[in-house]
């Protein structure tokens, strides 16, 4: 097929969000604001993806097979906008190291992604997009941080990553230990009025990312005590309530959890303003909403509220408001509502709004039941398992659903209970902006305690999927970002800073697979988008691009997904304070890896994991032996990194910027013109550019995309580098250090020319099952599956709510956990586990 340059937008049709007034809507004015809402919807109409995960957590050398649900946001069908889903897994220092696009087929794909032996432990943020979401806001992607351990045979257990405990000095400086806990405080509806009740959550975040256990009491000017003491009862979360006074500026002086104090202020005092309560009462949200003006001042019209969970709007009639402190109420049934978090807006007579609260609606169990009937309790090795499926929704009647099963040793599978499931990501996680730590803490056990915390989470995570300024605005909401039907191939012509310039002149050269070339301009920012690739085979594209005054001095920055800013992930555990199943778990993927070394010995010395664009590889020698670019010839590194195909590497970053956080043992700190590098904490490297010394400063004006590829040699490796290498050798290979250079644009980027390698579509590779018993030539000899016995990314059940499947188990034994995710054809989130026991081998 040939490309094709692609308009932006998708025209919506249909009306995504549903109204639902409780009164005549005649000359009610919160019926305009539903209607804005409801055409917002249907603009953006906003998608959610989901990751199925074999295993919640990981170990180097293993492979992470998921299965993925795209389903439209506010119904939780299967989404048939996008037909392409991106899935990126990002280091602790949020740098791309996998990339797969996934070809999309009624809302549904699958893969995977094998983690190199050399790859660094650490905590790691696995994230699934479509291009079409960012039209929205980046942070709704899907995320889930994974922990991967140090599993393979040549990496040592003392990973080291665990935060060191702070001094248990005590100080009342909040500066001294601002780097340490973060303790924020947030008004219910917003803000904190003179004179009228107030409760106020609060989060207090450690330096390692997660909550914090802390107490404290708040204090007024005075430092006198106001209110009683408070304190974090999950997740360092937690609530307290005063009145504030006019006037007076408060702060709370909260115990650490080293035992040391710190003061932390509260936001401050507005002296007139809406205060905003909301009240469980069981079967119904209480919504109380109180009003303080200026002395003499009339009292404004009356307060409208609107209500919404998941583009289901409820609009209330308004209500009066009084100047006395007396406030007025709305009741909101949950009955009314699916489920999924109920977001409360309050709107003043001139439609401005004034104060917002989350709240969540759960109406029955969080998820349909899945039940999963093997056909024993116990098994022997290499025995055949079945298991009967049976889907039912919460009237016990059968459900059709699609799902992805996985069968995990017990331990394994239980590495992190808390980390989320289908029913925690689409009703809760989806919709929240930013990190929510054990999600699957909230939905596991219904208690007073959970939803307490459930309540306190949203009390302080804070945001909803829209912003009412650009809902109420006169113009519809900028789609910069397509739908994406197939491969694409977008980015931006920019000047030599962030400008982008409009209706730029765009030839687009394609060489592989097909030869093919046309001609484009940019939009009014700047933006290109190419279309129409097969995905079959990876195409390599030319894109050259002018001025319209014909000038040159122009940069193609090519579009690599959202951003990956941020802070660096918290360091994992140090073993000796892991849970105590870490080892064992290690344990067994360590034999595991031996096994599959020693049924494939010839593999070793070829030992080649491909990453989507980045290659991070062992052993393999990308750089021929005898290349004259050596400094010695014959001598290679075990660590390779492939930056000719590396999309990252061609979009103006430097050396040290592609490399941080891609190489097991390197640590890239600082930001451009001023970084540091260290190689397993053993100071700077030796740096050698194409067999010559240099030093790091002349390395750091070294533009990525002039590279081919970097060699970096750990210990023992770089000894034959002399005593200048006690730090390790960095050695980098240049495009125009080959001497079969010849000069031409696709070895050589130069301003307004950009030559990249667009990735087809990722083929997932098949989980390995055998068929004991069966007649084949080549029996397995050696079963080297212990943690992960059996995947299946699609499994579906009909009508009747009913499907099987078959698997067989291994040489292990032990307990292991069949457990199944997915979502019924009506958006309904479904799961189910069972056990089996597998006895071990008789001798």
């Amino acid at each position: 097929m040939r490309p094709k340059i692609a308009a932006f937008g998708v025209a919506a049709t249909g009306l995504l969000g549903l109204l639902a007034f409780r009164y005549p809507t005649e000359g009610n004015p919160i019926q305009a604001i539903a209607e804005k809402l409801s055409a917002y919807y249907t603009t953006v109409r906003p998608e959610k993806a989901y990751l199925h995960l074999d295993r919640p957590a990981y170990g180097t050398g293993e492979t992470i097979w998921f299965s993925a649900y795209l389903i439209d946001a506010l119904r939780h069908q299967p989404d048939t906008l996008s037909k392409v889903l991106h899935v990126e897994l990002l280091s602790p220092q949020r740098q791309v190291v996998a990339r797969r696009t996934l070809r999309l087929s009624g809302g549904r794909t699958y893969g995977d992604i094998e983690l190199s032996d050399t790859l660094k432990s650490g905590t790691y943020l696995l994230r699934a997009f479509t291009t079409w979401m960012r039209n929205v806001n980046p942070a709704y992607v899907f995320q889930r941080q994974l922990q991967v351990w140090p599993a393979a045979p040549n990496q040592p257990d003392d990973f080291g990553g665990a935060t060191p405990r702070p001094s248990a000095k005590a100080t009342t400086k909040a500066a001294v230990v601002a780097g340490k806990v973060d303790v924020q405080f947030f008004p219910e509806g917003g803000n904190l009025v003179a004179g009228l009740p107030a409760t106020v959550g609060f989060k207090a975040v450690a330096a390692n990312g997660h909550g914090a256990s802390i107490s404290g009491q708040v204090l007024d000017e005075q430092n006198k005590p106001v209110g009683t003491a408070f304190g974090a009862t999950h997740a360092g979360m937690g609530r307290l309530s005063f009145t504030p006074a006019a006037g007076q500026r408060y702060h709370a002086r909260v115990k650490l959890p080293d035992g040391g104090s710190a003061d932390y202020p509260l936001p401050a005092v507005q002296a007139t303003g809406y205060a905003l309560r909301v009240l469980d009462a069981g079967d119904s949200y209480n919504v109380e909403v109180r009003y303080k003006g200026a002395p003499g001042a009339p009292v404004p019209g009356p307060a409208m509220l609107l209500s919404e969970v998941r583009g289901y709007i409820v609009g209330l009639i308004p209500r009066p408001l009084t100047d006395n402190g007396a406030p007025v109420t709305w009741k909101l049934s949950k009955a009314r509502y699916p489920n999924g978090i109920l977001h409360i807006t309050l709107f003043d007579a001139q439609s401005v709004p004034q104060a917002e609260r989350l709240a969540f609606v759960l109406n029955g169990p969080p998820a349909l039941r899945v039940t999963l009937t093997p056909d024993k309790a116990a098994y022997a090795p290499h025995d055949p398992v079945h298991v009967k499926v049976q889907v039912t929704d919460a009237a016990g009647q059968p459900a059709a659903a699609h799902l992805s099963v996985t069968v995990a040793e017990a331990g394994a599978a239980s590495l992190d209970a808390d980390g989320g499931n289908v029913a925690t990501s689409l009703l809760l996680t989806s919709d929240l902006a930013g990190y929510v730590e054990s999600p699957g803490y909230y939905f596991q056990t219904s208690t007073p305690e959970t939803a307490q915390a459930l309540d306190n989470l949203l009390l302080t995570q804070g945001w909803r999927r829209y912003v009412w300024k650009e809902v109420l605005a006169p113009t519809p909401p900028l789609l910069v970002y397509g739908a994406e039907q197939g491969v694409t191939l977008s980015g931006q012509v920019t000047g030599m800073g962030q400008t982008g310039i409009a209706n730029s002149q765009l030839t687009f050269i394609q060489s592989k697979p097909n030869r093919s070339v046309l001609t484009a301009s940019t939009d009014a920012q700047g933006l290109f988008r190419f279309t129409g690739f097969p995905g079959k085979d990876t195409a390599v594209v030319t894109l050259q691009a002018r001025r319209t005054s014909g000038g040159s001095n122009v940069i193609i920055r090519p579009d690599l997904g959202p951003p990956t800013f941020g802070a660096p992930l918290p360091p994992l555990p140090a073993l000796n304070a892991a849970p105590p199943a870490v080892a064992d778990y290690l344990r067994r993927s360590r034999q595991q890896q031996v096994q599959e070394r020693q049924n494939n010995p010839d593999g070793e010395a070829l030992r080649n994991v491909q990453l989507g664009n980045v290659a991070v590889t062992g052993k393999k020698v990308l750089i021929a032996p005898d290349d004259t670019r050596r400094l010695y010839p014959g001598v290679v590194a075990n660590t390779v990194v492939d930056f000719a195909n590396d999309l990252s590497a061609q979009s103006g970053l430097n050396i040290f910027q592609v490399l941080q956080g891609r190489v097991a043992g390197l640590t890239v700190s600082g930001s451009p013109p001023n970084m540091s590098v260290q190689i397993r904490g053993s100071g700077t490297p030796l740096f050698i550019l194409d067999g010559q010394r240099i030093d790091i400063d002349f390395v750091s004006s070294i533009q990525a995309n002039q590279v081919e590829a970097v060699e970096v040699f750990k210990g023992p490796e770089a000894a034959i580098f002399g005593s200048g290498a006690n730090g390790g050798v960095i050695a980098i290979y240049t495009k125009r250090g080959d001497k079969n250079y010849k000069g031409n644009d696709q070895l050589a980027p130069s301003p307004g020319i950009l030559t990249v390698k667009v990735p087809g579509y990722y083929a997932a590779q098949e989980f390995y099952q055998p068929r004991y018993g069966a007649p084949v030539m080549n029996a397995p000899t050696m079963d080297p599956r212990r943690l992960t016995l059996f995947w299946d990314p699609q499994l579906t059940t009909g009508p009747s709510g009913q499907t099987e499947f078959l698997f067989y188990t291994a040489d292990g034994s032990g307990n292991f956990q069949i457990a199944t995710e997915g979502i019924t054809l009506n958006g309904q989130p479904s799961r189910g586990s069972s056990t089996i026991y597998v006895a071990p081998k008789s001798r």
